[in-house]
């Protein structure tokens, strides 16, 4: 008669350290990405690489900026759906006392938030090169080598993976781990 109960609570005490640990790996990972990309801002120069021109410059800046807009709206999605679950939907909804999932869903939606700041970043640094493509007569933006683009790329790319990925622990935290120690 003993042993359901005492199963019951190892399960939670289990369950909840597991939240716990998500949740400081969450932390781990966002002090990560913003130490990194703090440091590569502070020691890359703000330039642009040039080289002769060539007339495959557009079309490699097309493939680009695609690739970011893919990226865009990826995270809008994800956004959209991570708030739907932790804050409209009430059979997830956080709760006050879900501090591990309030800490998870925080850093998933500022990584996001930093994504998207980096991204208009991005845009305005690629579309400056565009434009800068036809008043450097016979030079063009190095797209593949530049510091301070590739910079905003990296960030850019971090912001976005972590977001992912705290994004998903977040969701199977709130819905698996958080509905078993409510149980």
């Amino acid at each position: 008669m003993t042993e359901k109960p005492r199963a019951d609570y190892k399960s939670k005490i289990t369950t909840l350290l597991i939240r716990r640990l998500l949740a400081a790996l969450c932390i781990a990972l966002a002090v990560w990405v913003s130490v990194s990309v703090f440091r590569a801002f502070w020691a890359t120069a703000d330039q642009i690489s040039l080289v002769p021109s060539d007339k495959h410059a557009p079309e490699l800046l097309g493939f680009a900026r695609q690739n970011t807009e893919r990226l865009f709206q990826l995270v809008v999605v994800i956004l959209g759906g991570l708030w739907a679950l932790a804050i409209v939907d009430q059979d997830h909804r956080i709760n006050a006392k879900d501090i591990p999932e309030i800490i998870m869903f925080v850093i998933a939606t500022l990584m996001l938030m930093a994504f998207l700041y980096f991204f208009q970043h991005y845009s305005t640094i690629m579309e400056a090169a565009y434009w800068d493509i036809g008043v450097l007569q016979g030079r063009e933006v190095d797209f593949l080598h530049s510091p301070y683009i590739d910079l905003h790329h990296r960030a850019l790319l971090r912001c976005f993976y972590v977001g992912l990925f705290v994004s998903a622990l977040t969701a199977f935290s709130l819905c698996r781990l958080r509905q078993r120690d409510m149980r």
